[in-house]
């Protein structure tokens, strides 16, 4: 058991180390002293759709507004075969100046819409933007400015800790603190899905199986350039135990999984950019694993004594309430953590037995809104 708890704290404080290296090496930022007087004037907005027709009127009409501040642009919609009626609302755009729809004819994935998307575009600057998310003020305009400066390939957005129902989500907060500090290295791993600014020279095709595109283009394009994030270009999610289920996580493990099984992806990778992938988004997936030996641990203590039973029966009944939020309506602090934590464990296992024992290819969609962050 002591020995247990003590692995599991030094992981937790080995991961907990991270920030501390990151305010250790943060730099200049990359376009600092650079001189640039080339504004943004031509965008090209990528807004990748799948079944949402109850977000798309809000959305288009709000990156429309958004747009008709630069001097050129375009809003391409890419309908990934949808079955909800989009189309319906699709047609009522069909014939506004600047907007293209293109409707797909099978579903062919996300990474199939950005390259299909990419192609039809005609500028230079390319936002690629979800379709659920609500956008802050005067957003596309912050969002595409420090690409104007040679060094950076990529922007990201910033996505609100405060969701659509005002709710605070501290796990949110956390990844924001860890993704503004690695922005100011200059070596952000992985910008945030839903809003995103790239050159348009920076992007490379992305195969069609690839289930984390969002984190795989950012690794290609931290081989030449650096990726920065506008903390005041925030984006409004979805509640955090909405967003957070079983499929998205087993996805997310599994296309960590995949990133890491690509050597030619790493190999494009400088030591410090491999140690900060690994350190940020591999180390923490371990954790989860440590936590669940404790809580074996403390079920074998159990037998011991009638303190380790109310331990063990106390992490039981919050681990319950956890994986069920729809049920037990309760809301404390650690909810969502345990929830996540608890997933985690169920979605590795799930993988190890069916790809490994079992020797059975995954098999996941491409619901591009159970993906990103």
């Amino acid at each position: 058991m002591a020995t247990v708890l003590w692995i599991t704290a030094s992981f937790i404080m080995l991961y907990l180390a991270y920030p501390l290296w990151l305010l250790a090496n943060q730099k200049n930022p990359a376009y600092a002293g650079e001189q640039t007087t080339n504004g943004i004037d031509s965008v090209s907005v990528i807004l990748l759709s799948y079944n949402g027709k109850r977000f798309l009127e809000k959305k288009i009409n709000s990156l429309m507004k958004g747009l008709s501040g630069f001097k050129h642009y375009e809003l391409i919609i890419i309908d990934d075969h949808s079955n909800d009626g989009s189309g319906e609302t699709l047609n009522r755009f069909k014939n506004e100046k600047g907007i293209t729809i293109i409707g797909k004819k099978a579903r062919r994935g996300i990474p199939h819409s950005m390259n299909m998307g990419m192609k039809t575009a005609k500028y230079e600057t390319i936002v690629f933007c979800d379709q659920r998310q609500e956008l802050s003020d005067n957003i596309l305009n912050k969002l595409v400015m420090p690409l104007a400066f040679d060094k950076i390939g990529a922007v990201s957005v910033c996505i609100s800790h405060r969701d659509k129902g005002k709710s605070v989500s501290l796990l949110r907060r956390h990844e924001n603190f860890i993704k503004s500090l690695e922005s100011k290295t200059g070596n952000l791993i992985g910008v945030y899905g839903p809003l995103y600014a790239i050159k348009k020279d920076c992007y490379s095709p992305i195969p069609e199986n690839i289930i984390l595109d969002d984190l795989y283009l950012s690794l290609r394009i931290l081989r030449t350039k650096q990726i920065t994030m506008q903390e005041d270009c925030l984006v409004i999610d979805n509640n955090f135990s909405l967003l957070y289920d079983y499929n998205r996580t087993k996805r997310y493990l599994a296309g960590f999984w995949q990133i890491l099984r690509d050597k030619n992806l790493m190999a494009g990778l400088n030591a410090e950019q491999k140690l900060m992938l690994v350190w940020h988004k591999y180390v923490r997936l371990l954790i989860p694993f440590f936590l669940f030996l404790c809580y074996i641990s403390t079920g074998y203590m159990a037998t011991r004594g009638i303190g380790h039973i109310i331990v063990f029966g106390i992490l039981t009944i919050l681990g319950i309430m956890a994986l069920f939020p729809n049920v037990f309506k309760t809301h404390f602090r650690m909810k969502n953590f345990i929830r996540m934590n608890v997933l985690y464990i169920i979605a590795f296992l799930d993988i190890f037995v069916n790809n490994v024992v079992l020797n059975r290819k995954a098999n996941f969609n491409y619901d591009k809104s159970t993906v990103h962050e």
